[in-house]
């Protein structure tokens, strides 16, 4: 399962949608009762704040073991943060996607040691890292302060003050109008297999 992000279409409902602090404990408890059976990736990772880490990646993967590449190549630091602050290049005009992974200034920059900012005298920082790097960024709330639905409640907060402009998707990939020429449908075949291990670096893990 994933979190809802306040980030494309996501964000015309996330005021509305959002979980409440209520639904969040809730949701971590039913997370640490199901242990490695429920697969997260870095979704829920500000949950661990409530105590134990959960299964899965407990930091922000943005840059570090994820990536979005879109339709024309361009390559973003998260599938969430489509936005031309975190653009790292493009796979056809900056020498492929592994020039643009290892040596974009962006990931290099993600990767290196952070700061806490307005968080690093929180407790509970080391467990949650200060939280969603695009939830934090499309809600208008600092990128080093805490994330919208900080379970410590700092978030919800600073989401009371005026925030100011809302930062939007600096593209819009949405599809207009009808296709000219229907596609025919598209063989998939589902893996059953599972991961390597919960959380690899490397996507192709396992397979041979």
């Amino acid at each position: 399962i994933t979190r809802l992000r306040p980030s494309g279409r996501g964000a015309d409902v996330w005021d509305d949608l959002h979980p409440t602090q209520e639904q969040q404990r809730e949701l971590y408890n039913w997370l640490v009762a199901r242990g490695d059976g429920v697969l997260t990736g870095d979704s829920f990772f500000h949950l661990s704040a409530y105590g134990d880490a959960l299964p899965g990646l407990n930091l922000c993967g943005a840059g570090r073991v994820v990536c979005l590449i879109d339709p024309v190549g361009d390559v973003y630091a998260c599938p969430f943060a489509i936005h031309d602050q975190f653009l790292a290049g493009n796979i056809v005009s900056d020498g492929g996607f592994q020039e643009v992974w290892q040596h974009s200034d962006l990931f290099q920059e993600l990767r290196s040691p952070q700061t806490g900012g307005a968080c690093a005298k929180c407790d509970h920082y080391d467990s949650c890292r200060g939280g969603c790097m695009a939830a934090k960024f499309f809600t208008g709330l600092p990128m080093d302060g805490p994330d919208p639905e900080c379970v410590q409640g700092y978030g919800e907060s600073l989401l009371a003050d005026s925030r100011g402009e809302i930062p939007k998707s600096s593209v819009d990939h949405s599809r207009t109008g009808k296709r000219k020429t229907p596609r025919a449908p598209v063989p998939l075949t589902l893996m059953t297999r599972p991961p390597a291990k919960i959380c690899d670096e490397n996507p192709l893990a396992g397979m041979k």
